[in-house]
């Protein structure tokens, strides 16, 4: 009783340990969880951010954009009526130019006859000046071009200024955003790893921890066991001591009331031949009541007991962690000659009931076993 009383209690703390590590790894998956979902949250917080960030950068590009763009207009503008201006100059110089030539074409007319002389001898000063006008106008002109030209190359500078920095910008800035993607790249990778790396710690320790139990179970186990064979040895031998003592002790007795018989007939054989001078009828009284008394008094002899010590040899099954779990349940089998089910050996063997009923079947596949209905029996058993 108290050794089962010993293993009932120590399957109820082996068990009780289980369930306490079964609940620190739930416990440890949970914190995992909460910390990956932290992480998460932080991460969509942070992309939320970017993005944020990257709609407001795109808002003030854009605003920039059309303030350039305002600007750009609005000298183009000032440009279109600076040429209009001076085109209608020009228009303007031309028909007060033509209005001058009707004017004095006109004159000459009405003065061709009285001026006749004048203009031959002042026609070809007024041709040269002229020319010289014209001349001054073409100038006027060009410079107007050349100044028009200059505008519209500083304008396009400006524009391919303006590409160029918004082409460095962008780049720069898709730059930082491909290096802060990167980073955080980096920093989930080596915090994942860390995790991983702090769980595959956790396990081997639990591993060791299993491992180590399992041998002190083992140590107990087999110290129990060597106490236990030790003592039923002594109990063994003290219930052969006692035999043995009981058995001479009653051959003794045997002995002496086999000689308190032969005294007793002894006697009665003295009596009798005392009492055979009287007449025959009391000798025969006699006789017969010698007889009755020899009857009644003289003790039967009783059997012999032989006893016969045989020690108890108790089959205890030992299991070695070294051999394989075949070799475990065909020796818990052997050790069971009444039949064993797959169920009983699932705790004793510490492995689940799919595992025992596999190797069981590669047992029985091999002619190791025998199985009738659902028991497992030794392979020496007979059946009738």
């Amino acid at each position: 009783m108290g050794l089962a009383n010993e293993m009932k209690s120590l399957s109820e703390e082996m068990l009780s340990s289980f369930k306490g590590r079964v609940k620190d790894n739930e416990e440890l998956v949970a914190n995992v969880g909460k910390k990956l979902q932290q992480f998460r949250n932080e991460q969509n917080s942070t992309a939320k951010t970017i993005n944020a960030n990257a709609v407001a950068l795109k808002k003030n590009l854009a605003v920039g954009e059309n303030d350039r763009l305002g600007k750009y207009n609005q000298l183009m503008g000032s440009i279109q009526k600076d040429i209009k201006s001076i085109e209608k100059e020009v228009k303007s110089s031309k028909s007060s130019t033509n209005s001058l030539i009707k004017d004095f074409s006109k004159a000459r007319k009405i003065m061709s006859s009285d001026l006749e002389k004048f203009f031959s001898n002042e026609n070809k000063s007024r041709m040269e000046n002229e020319q010289l006008r014209m001349a001054d106008y073409e100038e006027f002109i060009g410079k107007i071009s050349d100044e028009v030209s200059s505008i519209f190359n500083y304008t396009n500078e400006m524009l391919e200024q303006f590409d160029t920095e918004h082409k460095d910008m962008s780049t720069a800035l898709r730059n930082d955003l491909n290096k802060t993607n990167k980073e955080r790249f980096e920093y989930t990778h080596a915090l994942l790893k860390s995790i991983q790396e702090r769980i595959s710690e956790i396990s081997n320790e639990n591993l060791n921890a299993a491992r180590k139990l399992r041998k002190d179970l083992n140590q107990g186990e087999a110290d129990r066991l060597k106490e236990y064979n030790a003592l039923f040895d002594r109990i063994s031998r003290e219930v052969t001591d006692l035999r043995n003592s009981t058995s001479t002790l009653l051959d003794n007795y045997s002995k002496d009331r086999s000689e308190g018989a032969d005294h007793w007939k002894a006697m009665q054989d003295k009596i009798a031949a005392i009492r055979s001078g009287g007449n025959a009828v009391s000798a025969k009284k006699s006789e017969k009541s010698e007889i009755k008394a020899a009857a009644i008094v003289a003790p039967k002899e009783l059997p012999a007991f032989e006893a016969k010590s045989q020690p108890v040899v108790v089959e205890v099954p030992k299991v070695n962690d070294e051999i394989t779990l075949e070799d475990k349940i065909l020796q818990y089998i052997n050790n069971h000659s009444e039949g064993i089910k797959v169920s009983d050996m699932e705790e004793p063997l510490h492995e689940t009931r799919m595992k025992i009923g596999f190797a069981a079947k590669c047992l029985l596949d091999a002619g190791k076993v025998l199985k009738v209905e659902n028991l497992y029996y030794p392979i020496k058993k007979t059946f009738h």
